[in-house]
């Protein structure tokens, strides 16, 4: 893609292309991503047909699911699942269109009055679902919220270069950066963003998490744990004609059989995701459309490296030796993955990683656990919940692990509970799923999770060095010297490896043929309920 096409493509962002020199590189980095790479075009997610009938509104759609809503607060769940339910209540300043890139939500325009100076202009007449109006101040309430140390938010270091919030008047906000910051823009168009009503927010630890109440296109009704969990339509969103749906039911279906078996059934309309095993047998029924495919979201093992043996990068590395992804792919992936041979960011997206910081090579591996004081191996426990692929992936670990002497314990609770010893410290390994919805920029894929005050660095990894080189791909200003930075800062942590990276995984939907309008992301949102529709 030539400079002349990105211009063009900028120009027809509107107030997009008024953003100063790094957030402009920033932007000009995600047009290539869906301009010009093959993430969204050789390998786009597969999408539904487009409708030959009239939208109709009206009806509910049942989605069913991996697990029930764990966390119903924005600012402070950690779930996929809990965020995805969540972009159909909320509002924030930007969302992430389906190329990725930041569109106007709450906000009509931004720009960059200076390099750490960036204004947003509220959208008016924008209403909460209790009725009152959204104004400045509540998007100044919400990112103080976010960065408040008492509120566990856990996207909060994507937003760390916030230093003040001003309000110079109803619908005008004010960032002041400690720093420029070329992936704040892009960063605020994380669902984890939202922006929430004071009077809503019940004092810590509660906060959100026993209901919703955001400005986005549905409104929450109820959850009944286990069963379901209901959306109801806002007739007062601002964008009109949407949504088409009269509610949302969201129903936990954490047996994989179960969830593909209540699609076939009609018992569900959609689920999400669809188990890898199950894709092509549903690719052949003439009722089912399957969307979706390669995306931004990547799979491997959380180390604690505050504890021992994963103290020692020597042994963390060897891991990495160890473990033979073709075999990973197949068996816990039914093949619907590609293979990680180094930190998680791979081409086609734009500050991919081109370098093979791995291999297969178990000797080496064992050579390396020699040098960490193992000559006979060692014995360690991974934790793993209900998640759809934890299981088939422990199994592989599990397998591959004890070829270089490495015995491992499986160790199965219920999901919550081991997404919570992982939050908590309490695990050696863990198996976690970084989905492409937690992050649009290269700085959303490490910060949170690798530095030193990440604020979803559970593996308790820190390394000064890395968080330097990190910084410096939000300091400078073209896509070339980003791109660059992020390739130092890759190798530095390939060299310390906190996680096994291992796959990037294709994400898959499902849903009976008489869904329209379903729209797959690359980073696996599901902003497309708002425009589906059901024929009749």
């Amino acid at each position: 893609m030539n400079q002349t096409n990105i211009s063009t493509r900028i120009r027809a962002l509107g107030p997009l292309g008024r953003l100063a020199p790094a957030a402009l590189a920033l932007v000009m980095a995600v047009a290539y991503i869906s301009a010009a790479q093959p993430l969204l075009a050789a390998s786009a997610p597969k999408q539904a047909p487009k409708p030959q009938a009239v939208a109709k509104p009206g009806g509910i759609l049942r989605i069913g699911g991996e697990r029930d809503a764990a966390d119903l607060d924005p600012h402070t769940t950690r779930i996929g699942w809990d965020v995805n339910i969540m972009q159909n209540v909320y509002s924030g300043l930007v969302r992430a269109g389906n190329d990725i890139l930041p569109q106007p939500d709450l906000a009509t325009r931004w720009e960059f009055k200076t390099p750490t100076r960036l204004e947003f202009t509220l959208r008016q007449g924008v209403k909460f679902h209790n009725g009152r109006e959204v104004t400045s101040e509540d998007v100044k309430y919400s990112l103080e919220r976010i960065l408040d140390p008492k509120v566990p938010a856990g996207y909060a270091s994507t937003i760390a270069s916030i230093d003040s919030i001003e309000t110079p008047s109803k619908y005008t906000v004010v960032l002041n950066l400690k720093r420029p910051d070329a992936a704040i823009v892009t960063n605020l168009s994380l669902p984890s963003m939202a922006i929430v009503a004071k009077e809503a927010v019940k004092p810590m630890p509660v906060g959100l998490k026993e209901g919703m109440m955001g400005s986005g296109p549905f409104m929450f009704k109820e959850h009944i744990k286990g069963q379901r969990l209901v959306l109801v339509k806002n007739p007062n969103y601002y964008e009109k004609g949407k949504p088409l749906l009269d509610e949302l039911h969201f129903i936990p279906l954490i047996d994989e059989t179960a969830r593909t078996n209540a699609l076939r059934a009609g018992q569900v309309d959609f689920i999400e995701p669809v188990p890898p095993k199950d894709v092509s047998t549903l690719r052949r029924d003439r009722r089912i459309v399957v969307t979706g495919g390669p995306n931004l979201s990547f799979v491997g093992i959380s180390l604690n490296t505050s504890k021992k043996p994963f103290d020692d990068a020597r042994v963390r590395r060897a891991l990495a030796y160890a473990i033979d992804r073709k075999e990973m792919i197949e068996k816990a992936f039914d093949g619907f993955a590609q293979p990680l041979l180094g930190p998680p960011l791979i081409p086609p997206y734009w500050a991919g990683n081109r370098e093979t910081y791995y291999k297969l090579d178990r000797e080496f591996a064992k050579r390396l656990l020699a040098e960490a004081g193992y000559p006979d191996g060692l014995k360690t426990t991974i934790r793993i919940g209900t998640t759809s692929y934890h299981p088939a992936f422990a199994v592989v670990v599990q397998s591959e692990l004890k070829k270089v002497g490495i015995e491992v314990e499986i160790q199965a609770t219920d999901s919550a509970s081991a997404n919570r010893a992982w939050i908590e410290g309490n695990t050696v390994m863990y198996p976690i799923r970084w989905w492409g919805a937690d992050f649009v920029d290269p700085d959303g894929a490490f910060a949170p999770l690798f530095t030193c005050k990440g604020t979803y660095n559970n593996s308790r990894f820190c390394d000064p060095e890395f968080d330097k080189l990190l910084a410096r791909g939000l300091e400078v200003t073209s896509t070339k010297e980003r791109k660059e930075a992020y390739r130092v800062a890759m190798k530095r942590l390939a060299e310390q490896q906190p996680w096994v990276f291992l796959v990037a995984f294709d994400r898959f939907q499902a849903m009976r043929s008489n869904v329209k309008g379903y729209a797959a992301y690359p980073n696996a949102s599901q902003y497309s309920y708002r425009q589906v529709w059901l024929e009749k």
